[in-house]
């Protein structure tokens, strides 16, 4: 049976703390943890993941609007490539989500192209964990120290 992770260190090193502790470990939950583990009395990250997809969409789309005067069809092509799953789970990764990740024992064996979607799903939520626990405000610096600083790469390449 699943015992539900010590974060501190996590949030130690990416400088959030959790008011509320049990969004945090929420934002880490995949649907195929819960179904190997019942007893976890815990719900998935998809809610999650749905209102930090909007946060995430929100404050990046504000940022690029607010710090760049390109035309609307370059912003919209940088916003994408910023939110994309592929940068999202390389974000993920560097931050150290893998090693928080709830998952099944089939899907913990899978580091492929299923675990980079579930890594950017789980940035989502964690975002709407940030979200729900310290507001807007702290959600976008949040987004704006892990990815937004990524721009000037996509830029150049």
């Amino acid at each position: 049976m699943k015992t539900l992770k010590d974060f501190s260190k996590l949030e130690n090193a990416i400088g959030v703390k959790f008011k509320n502790k049990k969004l945090l470990q929420q934002a880490f939950v995949h649907r195929s943890c819960l179904n190997e583990n019942p007893s976890l009395k815990m719900d998935h990250n998809e809610r999650l993941e749905f209102l930090g997809d909007a946060v995430l969409e929100l404050a990046v789309t504000k940022n690029l609007f607010k710090e760049y005067s390109n035309p609307e069809g370059e912003l919209t092509t940088w916003r994408a490539a910023l939110v994309n799953s592929k940068m999202l789970s390389e974000v993920s990764s560097g931050l150290g989500f893998n090693e928080y990740l709830m998952l099944s024992k089939g899907e913990s064996q899978d580091n492929g192209r299923a675990r980079q979607f579930i890594l950017a799903n789980t940035f989502e939520a964690f975002i709407g964990a940030i979200y729900l626990d310290q507001g807007f405000d702290a959600a976008e610096t949040f987004i704006k120290t892990n990815l937004l600083c990524e721009l000037p790469k996509i830029l150049k390449e």
